[in-house]
Protein backbone atom coordinates (compact mmCIF):
# COMPACT_ATOMS: atom_id res chain seq x y z
CA UNK A 1 0.00 0.00 0.00
CA UNK A 2 0.91 3.67 -1.01
CA UNK A 3 1.80 5.70 2.42
CA UNK A 4 -1.35 7.94 3.28
CA UNK A 5 -1.22 11.29 1.78
CA UNK A 6 -1.38 14.62 3.43
CA UNK A 7 -1.81 18.06 2.97
CA UNK A 8 1.26 20.42 1.59
CA UNK A 9 -0.20 22.79 4.26
CA UNK A 10 0.11 20.94 7.29
CA UNK A 11 2.21 22.76 9.23
CA UNK A 12 2.94 22.33 13.24
CA UNK A 13 4.89 24.33 15.15
CA UNK A 14 8.83 23.21 15.05
CA UNK A 15 9.56 21.90 18.30
CA UNK A 16 6.74 19.21 18.05
CA UNK A 17 7.79 18.02 14.44
CA UNK A 18 11.94 17.93 16.05
CA UNK A 19 10.20 15.83 19.02
CA UNK A 20 8.53 13.88 16.77
CA UNK A 21 11.44 13.19 14.69
CA UNK A 22 13.44 12.35 18.00
CA UNK A 23 11.17 9.85 19.11
CA UNK A 24 10.86 7.84 15.57
CA UNK A 25 15.19 7.73 15.57
CA UNK A 26 14.74 6.96 18.78
CA UNK A 27 12.78 3.65 17.70
CA UNK A 28 14.97 2.76 15.02
CA UNK A 29 17.95 2.63 17.86
CA UNK A 30 15.50 0.15 19.89
CA UNK A 31 14.95 -1.11 16.79
CA UNK A 32 18.82 -1.80 16.18
CA UNK A 33 18.98 -2.78 19.77
CA UNK A 34 17.01 -5.68 19.32
CA UNK A 35 18.78 -6.97 16.28
CA UNK A 36 22.61 -6.84 18.20
CA UNK A 37 20.51 -9.44 21.04
CA UNK A 38 19.50 -11.42 18.13
CA UNK A 39 22.72 -11.27 16.38
CA UNK A 40 24.46 -12.03 19.92
CA UNK A 41 22.19 -15.08 19.86
CA UNK A 42 22.95 -16.51 16.54
CA UNK A 43 26.96 -15.72 16.47
CA UNK A 44 27.15 -18.20 19.81
CA UNK A 45 25.56 -21.30 17.66
CA UNK A 46 28.80 -20.74 15.25
CA UNK A 47 31.99 -21.88 14.84
CA UNK A 48 34.83 -19.54 15.53
CA UNK A 49 35.84 -18.44 11.84
CA UNK A 50 32.33 -17.57 11.11
CA UNK A 51 31.71 -15.72 14.48
CA UNK A 52 34.74 -13.28 13.49
CA UNK A 53 33.01 -11.83 10.46
CA UNK A 54 29.28 -11.53 11.89
CA UNK A 55 31.59 -9.76 15.14
CA UNK A 56 32.09 -7.45 12.61
CA UNK A 57 28.61 -7.20 12.11
CA UNK A 58 27.13 -6.62 15.57
CA UNK A 59 30.16 -3.87 15.96
CA UNK A 60 28.82 -1.81 12.98
CA UNK A 61 24.85 -2.55 14.39
CA UNK A 62 25.97 -1.04 17.94
CA UNK A 63 27.65 1.94 15.74
CA UNK A 64 24.67 2.45 14.06
CA UNK A 65 22.18 2.44 17.50
CA UNK A 66 24.81 4.83 18.87
CA UNK A 67 24.74 6.99 16.06
CA UNK A 68 20.50 7.15 15.88
CA UNK A 69 21.07 8.07 19.90
CA UNK A 70 23.30 11.19 18.98
CA UNK A 71 20.48 12.34 16.40
CA UNK A 72 17.88 11.76 18.15
CA UNK A 73 19.70 14.11 21.01
CA UNK A 74 20.69 16.75 18.35
CA UNK A 75 16.68 16.79 17.20
CA UNK A 76 16.02 16.93 21.07
CA UNK A 77 18.30 19.66 21.57
CA UNK A 78 17.00 21.72 17.98
CA UNK A 79 13.58 21.34 19.72
CA UNK A 80 14.67 23.06 22.74
CA UNK A 81 16.32 26.09 21.06
CA UNK A 82 13.65 27.22 18.60
CA UNK A 83 11.07 30.11 19.26
CA UNK A 84 7.60 28.18 20.39
CA UNK A 85 5.81 30.44 17.72
CA UNK A 86 7.82 28.52 14.72
CA UNK A 87 5.91 26.50 12.21
CA UNK A 88 7.54 24.06 9.76
CA UNK A 89 5.28 22.58 6.74
CA UNK A 90 5.65 19.31 7.10
CA UNK A 91 3.09 17.28 4.06
CA UNK A 92 5.91 17.72 1.46
CA UNK A 93 8.49 16.09 3.44
CA UNK A 94 6.42 13.45 5.10
CA UNK A 95 5.07 12.76 1.40
CA UNK A 96 8.54 11.43 0.66
CA UNK A 97 8.41 8.88 3.29
CA UNK A 98 7.20 5.67 1.96
CA UNK A 99 6.42 3.36 5.56
CA UNK A 100 2.66 4.29 6.15
CA UNK A 101 2.82 3.29 9.52
CA UNK A 102 5.43 5.56 9.79
CA UNK A 103 3.63 8.31 8.48
CA UNK A 104 0.52 7.71 10.16
CA UNK A 105 2.57 7.97 13.63
CA UNK A 106 4.39 11.30 12.53
CA UNK A 107 1.12 12.52 11.35
CA UNK A 108 -0.86 11.62 14.49
CA UNK A 109 2.46 13.04 16.93
CA UNK A 110 1.96 16.25 15.40
CA UNK A 111 -1.93 16.39 15.49
CA UNK A 112 -2.65 15.76 11.83
CA UNK A 113 -4.90 13.44 10.30
CA UNK A 114 -3.69 11.46 7.36
CA UNK A 115 -6.33 11.39 4.26
CA UNK A 116 -5.77 7.46 3.93
CA UNK A 117 -6.61 5.64 6.85
CA UNK A 118 -6.27 2.11 5.57
CA UNK A 119 -2.46 1.29 5.37
CA UNK A 120 -2.15 1.03 8.94
CA UNK A 121 0.96 -1.29 9.18
CA UNK A 122 2.02 -0.78 5.67
CA UNK A 123 5.66 -0.98 5.52
CA UNK A 124 7.03 -1.84 8.68
CA UNK A 125 8.16 -4.29 9.91
CA UNK A 126 6.77 -6.41 13.28
CA UNK A 127 9.53 -7.53 15.54
CA UNK A 128 8.22 -9.97 18.00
Amino acid sequence: MDAPTISRTFAPRLAMTLDVLAAEIELAGARCIFLDRVIGEVMEKLCESERARLLEGMHGVDLLAQHLTSLSAFARGLSAAVPEEATVAVGGALSEVTLGALVERMTAGLGGEADDADSADAGDLDLF
